[in-house]
């Protein structure tokens, strides 16, 4: 299920809109416009000028809106680049716009390692300031834009999904210069959303996040303030329970106790768990060891960041990012239990995948 929201400028915030779980498409026809002067362009290879829609004139276009903590746009880079691979030769080109979420996505170098240990062979740019998200109207993670080699826009898809839809698009476009490409395989119809896949719990925000905080222990959010948290019950699905000292923010809640006394209980039901969180200082990694149905993660159900060690399963959180934890060998409803080592950890959010989202690479 794609869990990625509606966000519009209002008064210089960010406010949810809605939400839905599977992709939505437009083909109204319209000029692309040019991309802001106060971007970052990450990539080495182009120049400035380069990067601009007149500078992709005579060729098919995709502008690829993304967020490196986002499992929605993670899985999506599977499809793209095959894309890339079956139709660079013929004048299919990419561009990466990151427009982050938390804080941690406006900081150009957390996007610049994310785009390389994703491996993107594309030109990247970080927009910092949303320039090119508002030109562009985008609103959701992941947004496609497909531009015709005249600048204009033909096709957009948000969210995960419709992609036979834009390749035959991106085919269509390339014929009258190359023919050839008509002949390449299209990939297999898609079933990520289909009935057999699961409806897995939808996005979890552990922050009071305009009003979508998960956390329901008794004691109030308070931006910024620490509590001792008293978990006394198992939380309801979705929602996230807190035992220890945690600060309470608006984008998540960081561990304060000294010790290793602060857990996060979350119930789900999903086929895999992933967890963006991250550390004050990335130089010193802390270990967040973690139990499932009261018992150590299984090497079986253990996502790609989960290692091991006699204290049983954990994630070493260094860098700030999306981590995988949980790869469960059947859809299913569970209790998993996040320990902190330490102070200083923040929760960002919790976002699961289905029975028929597993087929990417976990990098």
């Amino acid at each position: 299920m794609r869990s990625a929201f509606f966000r519009k400028f209002r008064a210089g915030l960010l406010l949810p809109l809605a939400i839905f779980t599977f992709a939505q498409m437009d083909t109204s026809v319209h000029r692309a416009p040019d991309f802001p002067g106060d971007a970052l362009w990450l990539d080495s290879g182009g120049t400035k000028a380069h990067h601009s829609i007149k500078g992709y004139r005579g060729q098919v276009l995709l502008i690829d809106f993304w967020e490196y903590t986002c499992i929605n746009c993670i899985r999506d880079f599977a499809v793209v680049k095959r894309w890339y691979r079956k139709y660079h030769a013929y004048g299919f080109e990419v561009i990466g716009v990151h427009y982050g979420e938390f804080k941690i996505g406006h900081d150009p170098e957390n996007v610049r390692r994310a785009a390389k240990r994703l491996r993107l062979p594309w030109p990247v740019v970080s927009d910092v300031n949303g320039s090119i998200w508002r030109a562009y109207d985008s609103q959701v993670w992941p947004n496609r834009y497909l531009v015709d080699g005249e600048g204009r826009i033909v096709m957009q898809v948000m969210g995960e999904g419709n992609n036979r839809e834009m390749e035959a698009k991106i085919r269509e476009l390339l014929a009258p210069g190359h023919p050839e490409a008509q002949k390449v395989a299209l990939d297999p119809e898609e079933k990520a959303f289909a009935s057999e896949c699961g409806t897995p719990t939808q996005e979890t925000y552990v922050g009071e996040w305009h009003g979508r905080g998960a956390v329901e222990n008794p004691e109030a959010y308070a931006e910024g303030r620490v509590t001792n948290f008293h978990g006394e019950r198992q939380p309801k699905d979705g929602g996230v329970v807190l035992s220890g000292k945690w600060r309470t923010l608006m984008e998540g809640v960081r561990s304060e106790a000294k010790d290793a006394s602060a857990t996060a209980m979350l119930r789900y039901h999903a086929r895999s768990v992933y967890v963006v969180m991250s550390v004050e200082n990335p130089k010193k990694p802390m270990r967040v060891y973690l139990t499932q149905d009261g018992k150590p993660l299984s090497s079986q159900n253990g996502g790609a960041d989960v290692r091991f060690d006699q204290q049983g399963a954990y994630v070493e959180v260094s860098e700030p990012r999306m981590y995988y934890l949980v790869k469960n060998s059947k859809f299913g409803a569970h209790i998993l239990a996040l320990k902190t080592a330490g102070r200083g950890l923040t929760l960002h959010s919790f976002t699961y995948g289905n029975n028929c989202q597993q087929e990417f690479e976990e990098l």
